[in-house]
């Protein structure tokens, strides 16, 4: 039998929103198949509440708008790819989503392919961050909604979209709270790609999450940030089903089949990531990153960076673009190397991916 969409049970944002009223973010990670967005945006309309709807580029907006311009017929039913599309298969509805302009849209009920009322929702790309400030009616918004917020492998982002996102989030909740006095929510949705990505960086919970991972904690609310994170898992009903299909027999042990099937971050190596006790290691050198400082030890046989102070070692400070060069040319080669070889270890997976992926996070020339 196939199952229709309103057959399935979806992830219901709401439950965690009465459950941690405080938070100001709330971050669901995994689950496919979950309907995260499909849950979130029902939610809303269910609410009457209105939300940014955020993606990464402007080409991400064409996409969903393809076809529909303000004013104009909207194209064929049968070619909507907006996220209400199966939401209106399901409740007879009619949103679409229409371009406005370049990296800006909005979402509207219509009728006969046309747009009619208010617009029940508005879509932004991080790239017209900018431009927002001129575009009316965001403070009537409930939250910004950032789908996908975890971009896939092949995908090209920008090392400062954390921080666009931020600018997104603070322009829209300033309005917000001139207005009417309450606070913008933030919902980040995405499938688990890639544990380290920009977002999770400038929110500073990307090794809170990968400990999640690593320990199976399903939910937690980060109470000195008020933040919520929910690692979903697949329910087993769907999962029981894909398990007879050629692709999961084919790729279920692969990187892409552990994120896609088993919600893991199959993208990510985990294995040099443990606590190690400090006797019989010397300290070696510091680095300064963002506000905080890691240190590097070594016995002669492995090295290891960790949190744990140490006294009169040289520090790099990579907030500064003239350190981020010397660390490089002085100690990284040597550290890549090491950890390809194995004599290299890390107390968490931000300082891992900051030594493994040096240049995607500095500019080195």
């Amino acid at each position: 039998m196939t199952m229709k969409t309103s057959d399935i049970h979806f992830y219901n944002i709401q439950d965690d929103m009465n459950a941690y009223p405080e938070a100001w973010a709330y971050v669901v990670v995994g689950g496919r198949n979950t309907g995260k967005t499909y849950g979130t945006l029902t939610t809303f309309m269910d609410n009457d509440w209105k939300l940014v709807f955020c993606k990464r580029t402007n080409d991400d907006i064409d996409t969903l708008t393809a076809g529909n311009t303000l004013g104009n017929t909207a194209a064929e039913y049968d070619m909507d790819i907006s996220p209400y599309a199966d939401i209106n298969e399901d409740r007879g509805t009619s949103i679409k989503a229409f371009k406005v302009r370049t990296g800006l849209g909005a979402f509207y009920e219509t009728e006969e392919g046309k747009a009619k009322g208010s617009p029940i929702g508005f879509l932004v790309s991080l790239h017209r961050v900018a431009k927002v400030k001129g575009f009316g009616g965001l403070q009537k918004c409930k939250a910004v909604v950032f789908d996908e917020f975890i971009p896939q492998p092949w995908e090209r982002v920008d090392r400062k979209e954390g921080e666009q996102l931020m600018d997104l989030y603070k322009t829209v909740a300033r309005a917000k709270f001139a207005k009417t006095g309450e606070e913008l929510k933030l919902i980040l949705l995405a499938n688990a790609v890639n544990v380290w990505n920009p977002t999770c960086e400038v929110l500073e919970i990307t090794d809170v999450i990968a400990d999640m991972a690593a320990k199976g904690i399903e939910l937690l609310y980060v109470e000195e940030k008020n933040i919520l994170i929910r690692l979903l898992k697949t329910p087993e009903s769907i999962l029981e089903k894909e398990k007879q299909t050629g692709i999961y027999k084919t790729m279920k042990d692969t990187s892409w089949g552990r994120m896609a099937f088993g919600n893991e971050f199959g993208y990510n190596d985990f294995s040099q990531i443990r606590k190690m006790a400090l006797k019989g290691f010397r300290p070696i050198v510091s680095v300064v990153v963002k506000t905080k400082t890691w240190y590097i030890y070594s016995n002669d046989e492995v090295w290891y960076m960790c949190s744990a102070r140490a006294q009169n070692v040289k520090t790099y400070d990579l907030n500064l673009e003239s350190d981020q060069k010397a660390f490089f040319y002085d100690h990284i080669i040597d550290l890549q190397e090491a950890t390809i070889e194995r004599r290299m270890y890390y107390e968490s997976y931000t300082m891992y991916d900051t030594v493994t992926n040096y240049k995607k996070r500095f500019i080195i020339n």
